[in-house]
């Protein structure tokens, strides 16, 4: 699994992708390109949430995230950060794009979305998709939430909650809202099981140490991964309580 490096949007200028690879005579013919950053990001709240796909959130009215104003000046807006499909019912502020192959991500790139989002996707996706996509800093390659996450806390919010973040403890069952829809499966498969995405979660946890998560569960008592429990800057609260504690 790739390691994070904590950077922060103020910071980035962009960075180099590789673009073509040509094996001649026993060595590697390297093509690089420069992509500079091209996303400003003038938040102000410093809070975020991030919108995962699992089935908890079916459960919460996501427009009161979406169409949140954040009192005066937007000074409590929450900026929104979602996921694949999310983009086939709701316009977040920035969307990311991932998968194994390129079933969805195609989907979203001939959708005409992008046309007025930003949204996020790996350096392959962008070549193959010109003009659609905007380059994810320092891709690591993982799950889309996991990236939306990361880059909530990239673009400097020190207050991120995660909605619809179940994680996945029954084999086969797919635990996600799209499951059965196109480029989704209905199962989950056994060998994508919830390792990979508690690994990478805690990934983030640990490299923006000075982020606060907040994981947002139907309950307060809804089970954790091992993994998380032992993050001391996550915390867990309840669907009332993100109410309440984001005015929502």
């Amino acid at each position: 699994m790739k390691k994070l490096k904590k950077w922060f949007r103020k910071d980035y200028q962009g960075e180099e992708i590789v673009t073509d690879l040509v094996h001649i005579d026993n060595s590697w013919d390297v093509t690089k390109e420069w992509i500079g950053n091209s996303v400003i990001n003038n938040q102000i709240s410093n809070k975020a949430c991030v919108i995962g796909n699992g089935i908890s959130r079916k459960r919460f009215p996501l427009n009161t995230v979406l169409g949140h104003f954040g009192g005066l000046l937007a000074r409590e807006k929450l900026q929104t950060y979602g996921c694949n499909a999310l983009y086939r019912e709701h316009a977040p502020d920035f969307l990311v794009v991932s998968g194994d192959d390129y079933g969805i991500v195609t989907e979203v790139a001939n959708s005409g979305y992008c046309d007025n989002h930003v949204v996020y996707a790996a350096a392959p996706h962008i070549q193959y998709h010109p003009g659609k996509f905007y380059l994810i800093p320092q891709d690591p390659g993982w799950n889309s939430g996991s990236i939306a996450t990361y880059l909530a806390a990239f673009d400097g919010h020190t207050t991120v909650y995660m909605l619809g973040f179940d994680g996945q403890d029954t084999e086969h069952y797919n635990y996600n809202m799209y499951a059965g829809t196109q480029h989704y499966q209905t199962e989950r498969n056994a060998q994508a099981g919830p390792a990979f995405l508690d690994l990478t979660m805690k990934e983030n946890f640990d490299t923006y140490d000075v982020v606060d998560f907040v994981r947002v569960m139907p309950s307060q008592y809804s089970a954790m991964p091992e993994e998380w429990k032992y993050c001391t800057n996550l915390r867990q609260i309840s669907f009332r309580q993100f109410t309440l504690e984001a005015d929502l």
